[in-house]
């Protein structure tokens, strides 16, 4: 598209020249007009994890403090170089975050207000659920690395369905509206407007008198219709099924006002996000798969119950002086280097000589508190009529904020969802909850989509179980958030990517990607290459 010199600023500085690119042309000329100007930095392809000479870290010791992903990850590469890795973890398993809840999984949490509570989680053997991560990216190259190396068979993880539904209070008198629906209806509006925009020659574009029929082509293409605005759109389902008697009635459109009131866009066009784009995936038999791929190559066992108590610098090494949390005996461990994976907020509370800029960059991180429910289901109703739903997210306005569909057994006897996915105050208020209060309000929440949950046969309060990652044992959150806009973040975020002696930082916490698996691993490999440099 070219872009009119009229709606250039007479001598346009390099910010107006921008503005103007990205208001007339859009995101992608946006982008490769700073590219061109060298503003952007285009990332090289990721050519596979770090390939450290053999032997090179012959007689060396490396501590690595957490066995989640990223001290997994990063003791698998430096074994191969010949380090010798000491992990140790304050849990009695490892995975960290990546938590799949089964039958008799356990989940220890500390809150204030109720102290610390325990759950044992009471769903039918065969099935589970992923409390931790649940989606794998197709372009998290450095996961699917490792699921090919490890062999594990991958599931496709349904994002989105048209059959999902959105719930809000003020739309729609309350009542759930299909996905189809209101997606296929607002792009209706949206065509009907800006053809009625450009009929009257509103819009200010730089289009060719031929431009303008391909593109009032393409909003009658994307409003669903090629008939003259307003009418039923035809791309919609039908009212009732489709029977021998002829071609059904489509749906009349939703009124508009009652659309703006949902605010469903806030959600609705997450999977067209970077990281929830289709394909996503899930391992099969649970994403914990994964750990067990690490676990099964490790050299030297985990110690397992074992609390961080001092940490050290020392002039050619670490030391790492820790408690077991069984026994109560206290011992150190000498190190040439030492990782840590330990939640920000909980290393700012250990007793350490790191430098000063170094402990203000470990105290500026923020976390922030992420809340996941899961429900048994002795019945898959959603898979239904009315509902008709074969995975995907429904949401909704009330606390829960979102349901999950499972992705996998499509019409068997029972299944597992995700009955909230909530975060920040919504998934703090919850922590605070009781255990029991958690699921009466979950349900409550629930039965605004469907009211199956209001069945405590269908869905039994007992197979409940929930998990505030904030204050699960050994966390602080699900994941850390950087603003960096914000200078003093910025600012100690890139002093966290760099070593304070010998001493590194990792974990999804240091990444770009602060929650998701591929951050862990981009840390990891970052700290094993500077260490292979020391």
């Amino acid at each position: 598209m070219l872009i009119d010199k009229r709606d250039l600023p007479v001598q346009p500085s390099r910010r107006q020249f921008l503005e103007t690119v990205g208001k007339v042309a859009g995101a992608a000329a946006l982008y490769d007009t700073m590219v061109a100007l060298n503003l952007i930095r285009v990332p090289t392809a990721w050519a596979g994890p770090p390939q450290l000479p053999v032997n090179s870290g012959a007689g060396k010791t490396v501590a690595i403090l957490g066995a989640g992903l990223a001290g997994l990850s990063a003791a698998y590469e430096l074994q191969k170089a010949g380090y010798n890795c000491v992990v140790l973890e304050l849990l009695d398993r490892a995975g960290g975050r990546n938590l799949t809840a089964r039958n008799g999984t356990k989940i220890v949490e500390d809150s204030g207000p109720n102290g610390r509570t325990q759950q044992t989680c009471n769903i039918d053997d065969g099935l589970y659920m992923n409390l931790g991560p649940g989606r794998l990216p197709y372009h998290h190259l450095r996961v699917m690395h490792y699921c090919r190396e490890f062999a594990l068979p991958l599931e496709v993880y349904v994002i989105t369905t048209t059959a999902n539904l959105y719930q809000a209070d003020g739309a729609f008198n309350g009542e759930p509206q299909p996905r189809y629906r209101l997606i296929s209806d607002t792009h209706n509006y949206i065509a009907e407007l800006l053809t009625k925009a450009i009929d009257v020659r509103a819009l200010n574009t730089a289009l060719s008198p031929d431009d303008v029929d391909k593109f009032k082509s393409l909003l009658s293409s994307f409003g669903g219709t090629a008939a003259p605005f307003p009418r039923e759109t035809p791309r919609d389902h039908c009212e009732m099924p489709m029977t021998l008697e002829g071609p059904c009635e489509p749906n009349p459109r939703l009124p508009l006002t009652e659309i703006l009131k949902s605010a469903f866009w806030t959600r609705g066009y997450q999977p067209e996000e970077g990281d929830w784009q289709p394909t996503l995936f899930e391992i099969t038999g649970g994403n914990d798969k994964i750990v067990e791929g690490f676990l099964k190559q490790m050299r030297s066992p985990i110690r397992y119950n074992v609390q961080v108590q001092r940490i050290e610098k020392q002039d050619g090494g670490v030391v790492v002086a820790c408690r077991d949390r069984k026994t109560g005996e206290t011992h150190q461990i000498n190190a040439d280097y030492c990782l840590s994976s330990i939640p920000l907020p909980k290393l700012a509370g250990i007793e350490s000589n790191f430098s000063d800029d170094y402990q203000q960059a470990i105290a500026r991180a923020r976390p922030m508190a992420l809340f996941k429910l899961l429900w048994q289901a002795n019945r898959r109703f959603w898979e239904e009529e009315p509902y008709n739903i074969y995975g995907g997210i429904s949401y909704t306005s009330s606390p829960i904020t979102q349901m999950w569909y499972p992705s996998t057994g499509f019409m068997g006897k029972t299944g597992i969802i995700a009955g909230s996915y909530s975060y920040l105050s919504q998934a703090e208020a919850f922590g605070r909850m009781t255990l029991a209060k958690r699921i009466r309000l979950c349900r409550h929440g629930a039965t605004k989509l469907h009211k199956e949950f209001a069945d405590e046969t269908i869905v039994p309060g007992n197979k409940a179980m929930s998990v505030a990652w904030n204050q699960a044992e050994g966390q602080s959150g699900g994941l850390i958030l950087w603003d960096h806009s914000n200078a003093e973040d910025s600012r100690a975020y890139h002093r966290l990517l760099s070593p304070d002696g010998r001493f590194l930082v990792i974990g999804d916490q240091v990444s770009p990607l602060s929650g998701w698996q591929e951050g862990a691993f981009m840390s990891s490999e970052n700290a094993v290459r500077q260490i292979a440099k020391m």
